[in-house]
C-alpha cells in the first residue's frame, strides 16, 4: 500500500530530544489511560444490563475490578516526585512548562480513577472536568438542531410508537422552544474524498483476523516498530493502548473495505504513527501526547476518515449528546436513566429500517452501550456526574476542520505528534523548540 508519506533525500543522524533524559521516566509512570481502568466484567456487566433493561433497577451497578490492581497511591507519589525533579533540574524553560502541564493532567486522572475506587461520584466528575472539560453549550444547541431534524423527518409517521418516541422527546429536551441556531458551520466539511492508495475488494467483507493483517501491514508500510495487532474476544470496539502499545481488535469484528480504509487511516495513520512520530521528533514527549491533546488527537482521527469516505456531519454526535444531557446543559442534571430514556428514544426514531420492533431493541441496546462509556466511573445514580471524555471527538473534530478552514498547511504538521492544533498553548510549545512539518521528514527516517 501507499500512503504517500514525505522521504528525506539528506538523511540526517538524529540528534538526542531535549527532553531525553525525562521521557523514558515519564513513559514508565504516565503512559497509562485512565479509561482503560474503567472496563468491567464482562458476565456481571451482561447481568446488569439485563436488570436494567428488564426494568428490575433504575440504574445498573458498574464495576471496576482493574482500578483493585492499580497502585493509585503509589503512582501518584512517582509523579509529583518527577515533577518536582524536573522543576528543579530542567534548564530548558519550555519543556520544564510542558511537563509540568502534562504531569498535573496525570495526577488529576490517578486523583480521578481514586475518586471512582472510592465511590465519589461528585470528586470524579470535578476531576473529569478538569482533565477533559465540559461540553460546549454551542455544539449542544447544534446536536439539538439534528434531533430537531430528525424528528420532522419521522412526525407523519402513522405507527403510534414513533409518535410516542417524538412526544417524549419533545418534552425532555424542550424543543418546541428551540429558536437560536448554534452558530456552527457545515460549508468546510469534507465532501472530497480522498482515497489512500490501497487494493482493498470492494465487495468484500474483512473479518477479525484480516483486519489484524491488514493493519500489521499498514504498520510495516509505515516503518512502526514494537507494536502488536491483537484479536479479542472481550472487547466490543477496536482499541488503541498507548501504554501497552497494542491495537486491539473485537473477535466478532466485520469491515467494508471502506470502513477498513477509514480505520486504517484513524488507529493506523492517526493513533499508532502519531505516537511513533513524535517519540522520534526533537520532544519525545509529542509521543504520548501534549497535556490535553486529546482533543486533537481524536479530532484529526476523525478528519482523517472524512477525507476517505466523505460525510456530511461532524464526528461525535452521541457521545456529545449523552454527555451533555448528563451535565445538564440545558439546566436539567440527569442520571444514567434519564439520559438512556432520551439516548433509546432519539436512535429509535433515526433508525432507517422498517421493521420497528427491531429498530427499537437496537435502540436500547445502542443507548444502553453510550450510558455506559458516559457513566463509566461513577455510581450512575448522581445526577450530572459522568465521565467527559467523549466530547473530544465532536468538539475536536470541528476545531481540526476550523484550523484547516483558517491554514489548510496546518494539516501538513499533523503527524509531528500528539498534540492539539487548536491549542495555542501547543502552538506555542512546538514554536519554542522549533519543531515544524518538516521535521516529519526527519523523524520518519531510521
Amino acid at each position: 500500500m501507499s500512503f504517500e508519506l514525505p522521504t528525506n533525500q539528506d538523511k540526517k543522524e538524529r540528534q538526542p530530544a531535549v527532553d531525553e533524559q525525562w521521557f523514558d521516566m515519564f513513559e514508565r509512570i504516565g503512559s497509562f489511560q485512565d479509561f482503560e481502568y474503567l472496563e468491567g466484567d464482562k458476565k456481571f456487566r451482561e447481568n446488569q444490563k439485563n436488570l436494567f433493561l428488564n426494568e428490575q433497577v433504575r440504574n445498573p451497578e458498574l464495576d471496576y475490578p482493574k482500578l483493585e490492581k492499580f497502585d493509585l497511591e503509589g503512582r501518584e507519589e512517582e509523579l509529583l516526585k518527577l515533577k518536582k525533579n524536573i522543576l528543579e533540574n530542567e534548564t530548558n524553560e519550555t519543556v520544564q512548562k510542558t511537563y509540568r502541564w502534562k504531569i498535573n493532567q496525570k495526577i488529576a486522572e490517578v486523583r480521578m480513577l481514586k475518586a471512582s475506587k472510592n465511590g465519589d461520584p461528585r470528586s470524579f466528575a470535578r476531576y473529569s472536568s478538569f482533565i477533559y472539560g465540559e461540553p460546549d453549550k454551542d455544539v449542544f444547541q447544534f446536536d439539538l438542531e439534528e434531533i430537531a431534524e430528525a424528528i420532522k423527518e419521522k412526525e407523519n409517521s402513522d405507527d403510534f410508537r414513533v409518535l410516542f418516541a417524538i412526544r417524549r422527546l419533545k418534552e425532555s429536551l424542550n424543543l418546541d422552544t428551540l429558536s437560536e441556531s448554534s452558530g456552527i458551520e457545515k460549508e468546510f466539511l469534507p465532501h472530497k474524498k480522498r482515497i489512500l492508495q490501497y487494493p482493498f475488494e470492494a465487495s468484500k467483507k474483512y473479518n477479525a483476523q484480516e483486519i489484524r493483517n491488514e493493519f500489521s501491514e499498514a504498520m510495516d508500510e509505515l516503518g512502526v516498530e514494537g507494536w502488536q495487532v491483537l484479536v479479542d474476544e472481550n472487547i466490543k470496539a477496536i482499541s488503541v493502548s498507548q501504554e501497552k502499545k497494542n491495537v486491539r481488535i473485537p473477535e466478532n469484528k466485520k469491515l467494508t473495505s471502506l470502513e477498513l480504509k477509514k480505520l486504517i487511516a484513524h488507529e493506523i495513520k492517526t493513533h499508532v504513527l502519531r505516537r511513533e512520530s513524535g517519540e522520534r521528533s526533537k520532544l519525545k514527549l509529542l509521543g504520548l501526547g501534549l497535556d490535553r491533546y486529546l482533543l486533537g488527537e481524536e479530532g484529526i482521527s476523525a478528519f482523517e476518515e472524512q477525507s476517505i469516505g466523505g460525510s456530511d456531519s461532524f464526528a461525535g454526535f452521541d457521545g456529545h449528546l449523552a454527555i451533555s444531557l448528563a451535565v445538564g446543559l440545558d439546566g436539567n442534571k440527569r442520571d444514567f436513566r434519564d439520559v438512556f430514556n432520551i439516548l433509546r428514544d432519539f436512535f429509535f426514531i433515526r433508525s432507517k429500517s422498517k421493521d420497528l420492533q427491531k429498530s427499537w431493541e437496537n435502540a436500547k441496546v445502542g443507548a444502553w452501550n453510550r450510558c455506559v462509556r458516559t457513566f463509566r466511573g461513577t455510581n450512575c445514580s448522581e445526577k450530572g456526574a459522568c465521565l467527559t471524555r467523549d466530547i473530544v471527538y465532536r468538539e475536536g473534530n470541528i476545531n481540526t476542520w476550523i484550523v484547516i478552514k483558517g491554514n489548510d498547511r496546518e494539516e501538513l504538521k499533523f503527524s509531528v505528534g500528539k498534540y492539539d492544533p487548536a491549542n495555542p498553548r501547543h502552538i506555542w510549545i512546538l514554536e519554542q523548540l522549533g519543531i515544524s512539518d518538516d521535521d516529519l521528514v526527519q523523524t520518519l527516517d531510521k
